[in-house]
């Protein structure tokens, strides 16, 4: 694994045109922007958006956020046995195809995020968090 002395964050604009892209509110004021927006009947889009700006990798860093953020509302409000493996391996393909596009170490640094490496237990993480584990798995990040 990967260990990074400060978290790195996109510059400038970046929010602010995924916010355009995604056609969601971007104000200064919205401190935890990506959970304020954030929306599950919209996962499939923001994935599709995530996909469609994969090499950028400041884009991705917000869209990362914006999807993880709906997919944990989804998984959250969705009882298991109607959650779709087909939707949660497109996330896990969709995670994957970002990292292999940017190589970025700020993608690097949300996907360890959201994995909660430290956390052993379904209650200390996030709904996402197996999920991302996975990607991570798959992209040789232990």
């Amino acid at each position: 694994m990967t260990t990074f002395s400060r978290m790195i964050y996109p510059g400038g604009d970046s929010a602010a045109r995924v916010a355009q892209l995604a056609n969601i509110a971007h104000e200064s004021w919205m401190q935890d922007w990506p959970i304020e927006v954030s929306d599950a009947a919209r996962l499939d889009e923001f994935v599709h958006l995530l996909l469609a700006n994969k090499a950028d990798w400041e884009l991705s860093f917000w869209l990362l956020d914006l999807v993880l953020e709906s997919a944990e509302d989804y998984l959250a409000t969705t009882p298991a046995q109607d959650e779709s493996s087909d939707r949660v391996e497109q996330l896990v393909d969709a995670l994957v195809a970002v990292w292999e596009a940017t190589q970025a170490p700020g993608i690097a640094q949300r996907l360890a995020y959201w994995a909660c490496l430290d956390a052993s237990a379904l209650d200390e993480m996030f709904c996402v968090s197996p999920l991302v584990r996975q990607a991570r798995r798959l992209i040789g990040h232990s």
